[in-house]
C-alpha cells in the first residue's frame, strides 16, 4: 500500500476477475480505492484456481464485452503473454472464442493497471466482519499478519465470489439451484512436457470418440513465443469409461476436458469434479480439496499411461485452490433469470452484456452435457441491469462478479471470467459515482453510472457496423488458419463460414 490511510472512497473486498475490473473502474473515475484480497497476488480463480483461458467475451462473432476488460487481455497480449482472443470453430463446450494467458503476466498486468489507477492493495488480506450503522455497511473489519483492523469507505464492492461480505451484513440470499445445490467444484491442473501434434493428431482421427473438440483461429497477431495452434477437447469416453468401470482411476467425471495453453508442450485440464463441494464452508473445502487431489493424482497417471502425447508427460502443478462455481446468490432489486438470458432481453438500466450459453455442469453425476449437465444457447446478447448489483434492504454495498443477484440459470451463463469482468468494470463505475455524489448506490442515477462506463469504452448496446467488421475480420482469420494449416476445418465445417455456429 502507498500509505497507512484506513479511509477510502471505494472498498473493494477480492482482487479476481471481477474486483479488479471494479477497482480499475472506480480508480480511473477518481475515487480513492483500496483493493483487499486474501494471496499474494491478483487474479482470484484466473490465478490461484489455475484457469486455463478467459472465457469468450463474445456473442457469435461480436465483442460484447469491452472497455478496461479488453484492454486487460490487450495489454497481456502486447507483453507477450496472451494470445488474445482465439475464435473456436465449434462453441459447443467452450463458447465463441478463447483467451489464453500466462498467469504471471495476468499477475503482473493487473498490479499495473491498479497502480496506474491509482488503487491501493493489501495482499495476505481476509475480510472478517463488516462495520454496520443500521443497514449500511461503513467498512470491513480485516484480518492478517499485522492483527485487525478497520477499514472504512463511503461504498463497499462485495468481488468474494461467494458474496461474502453482503452475507456478513445480513443480506438476503439463496445458495445454488431451488433445493439449495449448487454447481460442483473444479481443482484445475496443468501437464508439461506433452507432444501437442500426436495428441492432435489422435483427436483428428477419433472424432467419434470426444463428447466435443474445437480447434482456434487467432484473430490478432501474438508473440511468436507462445504456443501457435490451439485446440480443446472433452473426450477419451471409451478408455475413461471402462477405466471407471474397472475402478483403475478415481475421477467425478466420465470424460478427459483438456486445452491447449500459451505454452508449447503443456496442456491445461479442467477434468475434476467434487459434487457437493459447499464454498461458504471451510470444512466442506477442505474435504473438496482432498477428494479433488486424490483425483488429479489418479487421472494425471492415467493419463500418461493411456493417452497419446503424454508418454513422457508429467504433472508441472495444480491450482492454488479448488475452483467454486456456484455458491450464494445475493437477492437484488432485479433478480435476472434464466428466460431473461435465453431470450436476450434487453434492459434501460443495462450495464454489461451477457452473452455465454448457460454452462450447469452435472450437479451429481459423473456424465456431462448429454447426461445430466446443461448446456443452452441464448438467442441473442442479453442485458445486465444495475438493480442486480444492488442488494435489497443494505446500504453501501455494491455486488460483483458471479453473486449478484441471479437464479441459478442465469448464474450458469453470467458466471464465467469475461462475464465476470464485465459486472466487476460495472460495480466499480456503481461504486465509485455512489461515493463521489454522496448518494446510496441505489440513488445513483443510472445516467451518472452510464456515463463512466461509456468513457471507460464499455460495450452496452450492439453497434451494427462494428458487428460487420468483426465478422468479416472472422471470416479472413479462419481462411488464413485454413490455408496456414492451423486448423483442418473437421471440428465444425460450418464454422468456415465467417459467423460462430451456436449449436
Amino acid at each position: 500500500m502507498s500509505n497507512n490511510t484506513t479511509d477510502y472512497d471505494v472498498i473493494v473486498c477480492g482482487g479476481g476477475p471481477s474486483g479488479n475490473m471494479a477497482a480499475i473502474s472506480a480508480g480511473r473515475a477518481g475515487a480513492k480505492t483500496l483493493v483487499i484480497e486474501k494471496y499474494g497476488f491478483i487474479g482470484g480463480m484466473a490465478t490461484s484456481g489455475w484457469l486455463g483461458p478467459i472465457s469468450p467475451m463474445h456473442f457469435g462473432d461480436e465483442r460484447v464485452i469491452d472497455g478496461i476488460p479488453a484492454e486487460f487481455v490487450d495489454r497481456m497480449r502486447l507483453a507477450g503473454g496472451s494470445t488474445g482472443h482465439l475464435r473456436c470453430t465449434n462453441p459447443h463446450g467452450s463458447g465463441a472464442y478463447l483467451g489464453f494467458y500466462d498467469r504471471e503476466h495476468y499477475k503482473w498486468t493487473a498490479i499495473q493497471m491498479l497502480q496506474e489507477a491509482g488503487v491501493d492493495i493489501l495482499f495476505h488480506s481476509f475480510v472478517s466482519d463488516v462495520q454496520l450503522e443500521g443497514d449500511t455497511i461503513t467498512g470491513v473489519e480485516v484480518t492478517n499478519k499485522s492483527g485487525k483492523r478497520v477499514y472504512t469507505s463511503k461504498v463497499v464492492v462485495d468481488a468474494t465470489g461467494d458474496g461474502d461480505v453482503a452475507a456478513l451484513a445480513g443480506a438476503e440470499h439463496t445458495v445454488g439451484n431451488d433445493e439449495g445445490v449448487s454447481q460442483p467444484g473444479t481443482l484445475m491442473f496443468d501437464m508439461a512436457n506433452v507432444d501437442t501434434e500426436k495428441l492432435k493428431a489422435y483427436m483428428d482421427s477419433h472424432l467419434d470418440n470426444f463428447e466435443w473438440a474445437s480447434e482456434m483461429v487467432a484473430v490478432q497477431p501474438f508473440s511468436d513465443r507462445l504456443q501457435q495452434k490451439h485446440f480443446v477437447g472433452q473426450g477419451f469416453l471409451d478408455v475413461v469409461g471402462d477405466a471407471l468401470r474397472t475402478g483403475d482411476l478415481y475421477l467425478g467425471r466420465d470424460s478427459i476436458l483438456f486445452l491447449t495453453t500459451t505454452h508449447p508442450g503443456l496442456v491445461h485440464f479442467n477434468s475434476t469434479r467434487v459434487a457437493g463441494v459447499d464454498g461458504r464452508s471451510a470444512e466442506s473445502l477442505t474435504a473438496g480439496e482432498i477428494d479433488a487431489r486424490k483425483q488429479v493424482m489418479s487421472v494425471s497417471e492415467f493419463i500418461i499411461k493411456n493417452i497419446p502425447g503424454f508418454e513422457d508427460a508429467y504433472l508441472a502443478g495444480t491450482g492454488t485452490q479448488i475452483g467454486i462455481r456456484e455458491s450464494r446468490h445475493i437477492l437484488g432489486e432485479y433478480v435476472i433469470t434464466g428466460e431473461d438470458v435465453l431470450y436476450g432481453r434487453k434492459f434501460d438500466d443495462v450495464i454489461a452484456r451477457g452473452y455465454f450459453p448457460i454452462d450447469i455442469h452435472n450437479l451429481k453425476g459423473k456424465e456431462g452435457y448429454a447426461g445430466g449437465g446443461v448446456w443452452t444457447d441464448p438467442e441473442d446478447s442479453y442485458d445486465i441491469p444495475m438493480r442486480t448489483l444492488i442488494p435489497r434492504r443494505i446500504n453501501g454495498l455494491v455486488m460483483a462478479g458471479r453473486a449478484i443477484s441471479a437464479t441459478h440459470e442465469a448464474h450458469g451463463s453470467l458466471r464465467t471470467q469475461g462475464g465476470a469482468m464485465g459486472i466487476g468494470h460495472a460495480a466499480g463505475a456503481l461504486a465509485s459515482q455512489s461515493a463521489l455524489r454522496g448518494e446510496q448506490p441505489r440513488e445513483v442515477p443510472y445516467a451518472a453510472v452510464e456515463k463512466v462506463l461509456l468513457g471507460q469504452n464499455a460495450s452496452l448496446r450492439r453497434d451494427p457496423e462494428k458487428v460487420e467488421r468483426e465478422k468479416e475480420a472472422a471470416a479472413a482469420a479462419n481462411e488464413a488458419a485454413l490455408a496456414d494449416g492451423l486448423i483442418t476445418g473437421l471440428y465444425f465445417p460450418g464454422a468456415l463460414a465467417g459467423t460462430a455456429p451456436r449449436l
